[in-house]
């Protein structure tokens, strides 16, 4: 699972790191970034990969808001998931399928406990 603020505070570091005029972000900035990337369910690798894609293809003067990192993040994922073997894709979409199994038995697990009263 994906630990969206932490991913959103090292974007914005990182956008930091391309550009010194880049404001420094509150909590409040990393919520609305965290929110964006989970959208699309995002991992730290293609985010930060994003980033670096997105000031290299803007340049000078790029100020970046949540859907251009989050676009091209995406980018990256798929480009990565292009590049991808069969064998390995096979491989990732059954730990997908496994975890979201996982999370649905937990939430029935969760709510059977909540149904029979102490």
């Amino acid at each position: 699972m994906n630990d969206y603020p932490d991913i959103a505070a090292k974007a914005l570091a990182l956008c930091a790191a391309h550009d010194p005029w880049f404001p420094q972000p509150n909590r409040m900035t990393v919520t609305a970034w965290a929110e964006q990337i989970a959208v699309y369910q995002l991992g730290g690798r293609d985010v930060l990969d994003g980033v670096r894609l997105a000031y290299r293809d803007n340049g000078s003067g790029f100020r970046p808001l949540p859907r251009d990192i989050v676009q091209a993040a995406r980018r990256i994922r798929a480009e990565r998931a292009q590049a991808e073997p069969p064998a390995a894709r096979e491989a990732r979409e059954d730990r997908q399928v496994a975890e979201r199994a996982k999370r649905k038995l937990d939430a029935m697990t969760r709510s059977i406990g909540k149904a029979f009263p102490d």
